[in-house]
């Protein structure tokens, strides 16, 4: 299973995370593989996920860099 740690309704910073995680030893899903929700096409959040043993480690990671997860 997955767990969600970051999402956004920007693709591009959706990527940069990914890419900051993977450079760090996590092991997110790739983009194309995430889920996305759409509500009447007006918001589109991408999610960054991580498995579920990595979720806390990968929050803490992405706080102690200044992100709000």
């Amino acid at each position: 299973m997955f767990k969600k740690v970051y999402a956004s309704s920007d693709y591009g910073v959706v990527l940069m995370i990914i890419s900051l995680l993977k450079a760090n030893g996590f092991n997110p899903l790739d983009i194309q593989t995430s889920p996305h929700v759409s509500v009447a096409g007006v918001d589109i959040f991408y999610y960054v996920q991580v498995p579920d043993e990595e979720e806390i480690s990968a929050k803490e990671f992405l706080i102690s860099g200044g992100l709000k997860v």
